[in-house]
Protein backbone atom coordinates (compact mmCIF):
# COMPACT_ATOMS: atom_id res chain seq x y z
CA UNK A 1 0.00 0.00 0.00
CA UNK A 2 1.53 3.39 -0.58
CA UNK A 3 2.11 6.10 1.98
CA UNK A 4 -0.06 8.77 0.38
CA UNK A 5 -2.74 8.89 -2.25
CA UNK A 6 -5.90 10.19 -2.53
CA UNK A 7 -9.80 8.41 -1.40
CA UNK A 8 -10.82 8.10 -4.78
CA UNK A 9 -7.96 5.99 -6.21
CA UNK A 10 -8.82 3.09 -3.42
CA UNK A 11 -10.69 0.48 -4.64
CA UNK A 12 -12.01 -0.14 -0.78
CA UNK A 13 -12.65 3.05 1.48
CA UNK A 14 -11.74 0.51 4.50
CA UNK A 15 -8.52 0.51 3.61
CA UNK A 16 -8.05 4.33 2.87
CA UNK A 17 -9.55 5.12 6.47
CA UNK A 18 -7.07 2.46 8.09
CA UNK A 19 -4.38 3.71 6.37
CA UNK A 20 -5.53 7.73 7.61
CA UNK A 21 -5.25 6.25 11.37
CA UNK A 22 -2.55 7.40 13.73
CA UNK A 23 -0.22 4.93 14.75
CA UNK A 24 -1.40 3.96 18.75
CA UNK A 25 -4.90 2.78 16.70
CA UNK A 26 -3.16 0.16 14.88
CA UNK A 27 -0.99 -1.38 17.06
CA UNK A 28 -3.09 -4.59 17.31
CA UNK A 29 -2.94 -6.64 13.19
CA UNK A 30 -6.07 -4.83 11.52
CA UNK A 31 -8.09 -8.21 11.24
CA UNK A 32 -7.52 -8.73 15.24
CA UNK A 33 -8.45 -4.87 15.92
CA UNK A 34 -12.35 -3.28 16.87
CA UNK A 35 -11.04 -0.22 14.53
CA UNK A 36 -10.14 -2.66 12.44
CA UNK A 37 -13.92 -4.19 12.43
CA UNK A 38 -14.94 -0.37 12.39
CA UNK A 39 -13.14 0.77 9.18
CA UNK A 40 -14.69 -2.54 7.66
CA UNK A 41 -18.21 -1.27 8.30
CA UNK A 42 -18.16 2.42 7.43
CA UNK A 43 -16.01 1.68 4.62
CA UNK A 44 -18.56 -0.68 3.10
CA UNK A 45 -21.07 2.20 4.23
CA UNK A 46 -18.79 4.61 2.00
CA UNK A 47 -18.48 2.45 -0.72
CA UNK A 48 -21.86 1.78 -1.08
CA UNK A 49 -22.47 5.63 -1.46
CA UNK A 50 -19.56 6.22 -3.86
CA UNK A 51 -21.41 3.20 -6.40
CA UNK A 52 -24.43 4.94 -5.83
CA UNK A 53 -23.05 8.51 -6.46
CA UNK A 54 -20.72 7.48 -9.67
CA UNK A 55 -24.02 5.35 -10.96
CA UNK A 56 -26.28 8.51 -10.39
CA UNK A 57 -24.17 11.81 -11.03
CA UNK A 58 -24.33 10.50 -15.06
CA UNK A 59 -27.89 10.78 -15.19
CA UNK A 60 -28.48 13.98 -13.31
CA UNK A 61 -26.31 15.86 -16.31
CA UNK A 62 -28.26 16.25 -19.86
CA UNK A 63 -24.80 15.09 -21.79
CA UNK A 64 -24.87 11.89 -20.26
CA UNK A 65 -28.41 11.47 -19.58
CA UNK A 66 -30.67 8.75 -20.88
CA UNK A 67 -34.68 7.85 -20.87
CA UNK A 68 -36.75 8.65 -18.29
CA UNK A 69 -33.56 10.76 -16.76
CA UNK A 70 -32.95 12.73 -19.61
CA UNK A 71 -37.30 13.39 -20.03
CA UNK A 72 -37.25 14.76 -16.73
CA UNK A 73 -33.65 16.95 -17.66
CA UNK A 74 -35.93 18.28 -20.64
CA UNK A 75 -39.26 18.77 -18.85
CA UNK A 76 -37.40 21.13 -16.38
CA UNK A 77 -36.86 22.79 -19.64
CA UNK A 78 -40.73 22.48 -20.92
CA UNK A 79 -39.30 20.31 -23.52
CA UNK A 80 -41.16 16.68 -24.40
CA UNK A 81 -39.93 14.24 -26.30
CA UNK A 82 -41.55 13.79 -29.45
CA UNK A 83 -43.22 10.47 -30.38
CA UNK A 84 -40.20 7.99 -31.61
CA UNK A 85 -37.44 10.64 -30.64
CA UNK A 86 -33.87 9.50 -29.86
CA UNK A 87 -32.04 10.22 -27.00
CA UNK A 88 -29.83 11.20 -29.21
CA UNK A 89 -32.08 14.28 -30.55
CA UNK A 90 -33.70 15.15 -27.35
CA UNK A 91 -30.43 15.53 -25.85
CA UNK A 92 -28.81 17.96 -28.64
CA UNK A 93 -32.71 20.00 -28.12
CA UNK A 94 -32.23 20.33 -24.43
CA UNK A 95 -28.30 21.95 -24.97
CA UNK A 96 -29.94 23.96 -27.35
CA UNK A 97 -32.62 25.24 -25.31
CA UNK A 98 -30.48 28.19 -23.56
CA UNK A 99 -29.00 29.40 -26.98
CA UNK A 100 -32.73 29.90 -28.47
CA UNK A 101 -33.91 31.41 -25.46
CA UNK A 102 -31.13 33.94 -25.01
CA UNK A 103 -30.26 34.81 -28.85
CA UNK A 104 -34.06 35.31 -29.61
CA UNK A 105 -34.85 38.50 -31.64
CA UNK A 106 -31.91 38.77 -34.03
CA UNK A 107 -31.32 37.02 -37.60
CA UNK A 108 -27.62 35.76 -36.11
CA UNK A 109 -29.51 34.63 -32.50
CA UNK A 110 -31.45 32.47 -35.17
CA UNK A 111 -28.17 30.54 -37.08
CA UNK A 112 -26.94 30.16 -33.78
CA UNK A 113 -29.55 28.75 -32.59
CA UNK A 114 -30.75 26.22 -35.70
CA UNK A 115 -26.46 25.27 -35.84
CA UNK A 116 -26.96 23.70 -31.89
CA UNK A 117 -30.16 21.96 -33.09
CA UNK A 118 -27.96 20.65 -35.82
CA UNK A 119 -28.57 22.60 -38.99
CA UNK A 120 -26.55 24.81 -41.11
CA UNK A 121 -28.30 27.60 -42.15
CA UNK A 122 -28.04 31.02 -43.81
CA UNK A 123 -30.30 33.65 -43.01
CA UNK A 124 -31.15 36.15 -46.11
CA UNK A 125 -33.37 39.50 -45.97
CA UNK A 126 -34.04 40.18 -49.97
CA UNK A 127 -37.05 42.11 -49.00
CA UNK A 128 -35.01 44.68 -46.72
CA UNK A 129 -36.21 48.37 -48.24
CA UNK A 130 -40.08 47.02 -49.86
CA UNK A 131 -42.86 47.21 -48.41
CA UNK A 132 -42.63 43.74 -47.29
CA UNK A 133 -39.10 44.29 -45.24
CA UNK A 134 -41.16 42.00 -42.22
CA UNK A 135 -39.91 38.64 -44.67
CA UNK A 136 -36.83 37.14 -44.47
CA UNK A 137 -35.73 33.32 -45.82
CA UNK A 138 -33.88 30.59 -43.77
CA UNK A 139 -32.02 28.82 -45.80
CA UNK A 140 -30.50 24.85 -45.26
CA UNK A 141 -27.53 24.25 -46.58
CA UNK A 142 -26.35 20.91 -43.93
CA UNK A 143 -28.12 18.79 -41.66
CA UNK A 144 -26.50 16.25 -39.04
CA UNK A 145 -28.99 13.72 -39.11
CA UNK A 146 -29.73 13.88 -35.59
CA UNK A 147 -33.05 16.42 -34.98
CA UNK A 148 -35.51 15.17 -37.43
CA UNK A 149 -39.15 16.62 -36.80
CA UNK A 150 -38.90 19.39 -39.18
CA UNK A 151 -41.57 21.32 -36.68
CA UNK A 152 -38.72 21.44 -33.98
CA UNK A 153 -36.98 23.47 -36.63
CA UNK A 154 -39.93 25.78 -37.42
CA UNK A 155 -40.50 26.12 -33.50
CA UNK A 156 -36.85 27.09 -33.19
CA UNK A 157 -37.30 29.77 -35.92
CA UNK A 158 -40.35 31.25 -34.34
CA UNK A 159 -38.74 31.74 -30.87
CA UNK A 160 -35.77 33.13 -32.66
CA UNK A 161 -37.17 35.69 -35.10
CA UNK A 162 -37.72 39.20 -34.97
CA UNK A 163 -41.12 40.46 -33.64
CA UNK A 164 -43.39 40.42 -36.25
CA UNK A 165 -40.87 38.76 -38.87
CA UNK A 166 -42.42 35.89 -41.01
CA UNK A 167 -39.84 32.86 -42.10
CA UNK A 168 -39.74 31.65 -45.82
CA UNK A 169 -37.31 28.15 -46.15
CA UNK A 170 -35.90 27.06 -49.21
CA UNK A 171 -33.53 23.79 -48.77
CA UNK A 172 -30.77 22.97 -50.13
CA UNK A 173 -30.28 19.43 -48.67
CA UNK A 174 -30.14 16.42 -50.63
CA UNK A 175 -32.94 15.79 -52.88
CA UNK A 176 -36.09 15.39 -50.96
CA UNK A 177 -34.44 14.89 -47.66
CA UNK A 178 -36.74 18.20 -46.40
CA UNK A 179 -39.99 16.44 -45.96
CA UNK A 180 -43.52 17.78 -47.16
CA UNK A 181 -45.27 16.31 -44.81
CA UNK A 182 -48.78 17.03 -44.68
CA UNK A 183 -51.83 16.58 -42.14
CA UNK A 184 -53.10 13.47 -41.60
CA UNK A 185 -49.45 11.49 -42.55
CA UNK A 186 -48.27 9.38 -39.42
CA UNK A 187 -44.69 11.25 -39.16
CA UNK A 188 -43.86 15.14 -39.20
CA UNK A 189 -40.24 14.19 -39.61
CA UNK A 190 -37.49 14.29 -42.04
CA UNK A 191 -37.30 11.64 -44.62
CA UNK A 192 -34.52 8.94 -44.76
CA UNK A 193 -33.69 5.48 -46.17
CA UNK A 194 -35.63 4.82 -49.42
CA UNK A 195 -39.02 6.40 -48.87
CA UNK A 196 -38.04 10.34 -49.78
CA UNK A 197 -41.07 12.47 -50.98
CA UNK A 198 -40.07 15.20 -53.34
CA UNK A 199 -39.44 18.51 -51.34
CA UNK A 200 -41.51 21.59 -51.76
CA UNK A 201 -41.24 25.00 -50.89
CA UNK A 202 -42.66 26.18 -47.43
CA UNK A 203 -43.56 29.44 -45.61
CA UNK A 204 -43.41 29.52 -41.68
CA UNK A 205 -45.55 31.45 -39.74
Amino acid sequence: MSDRRPAETVAHLSDYLWWLLPGFLKKKDREASLVGALCAVWGGLLDDARTTLSETIPLMLVETATGDWLDRLARARRIFRGGGESDESLRTRVLAACTIKQKGGTLPGMIEGLTALGYGVEVLEPFEGTDKWSRFVVRLLTWDGIVQDQMIVFSAVRALKPAHAKAHYDSLLSPATWDDWELGDPEEALDSGGQLDDWLPTQGD
